[in-house]
């Protein structure tokens, strides 16, 4: 699906063309979505970091469920809802659950550790503090 959509640049079509007809994605904020929601939160991230680059971590899978953990690189340069570029470079965990029906994607469960780059960014402002 990836590879896909990367050699069309339609997300959305990648995507269903290996979702089934019901398919839903759920973000950890408690918003969720079909095939268009998606494509839609993929679009935006990779327009707030344009060179996003994803490393696995892990990946696990039983019956029809898998889940994959991986790290989300890439430099703040787009806006991220209502967030305005920063122009620095994060590094954000993400683990993603799926369920699959029929040979197809069923369900996507969406966690990220949107905390990791504040952290980051606070330890290396504070560093010189006492601990």
């Amino acid at each position: 699906m990836l590879q896909e959509a990367g050699a069309t640049g339609d997300l959305a079509a990648a995507i269903r063309s290996h979702a089934s007809p019901h398919f839903v994605i759920h973000l950890a904020n408690g918003e969720s979505g079909g095939v268009d929601f998606a494509a839609s939160a993929a679009r935006e991230m990779y327009e707030a970091f344009p060179d996003v680059a994803l490393t696995l971590e892990g990946l696990v899978s039983e019956g029809d469920r898998s889940m994959i953990q991986f790290t989300m690189s890439g430099t703040h340069t787009g806006d991220l809802r209502g967030f305005a570029p920063t122009g620095k470079s994060v590094s954000i965990p993400i683990a993603l659950g799926f369920r699959v029906e029929d040979s197809r994607l069923a369900e996507v469960w969406l966690y990220a550790n949107l905390f990791a780059p504040l952290i980051a960014t606070y330890a290396e402002s504070h560093s010189d503090e006492a601990v």
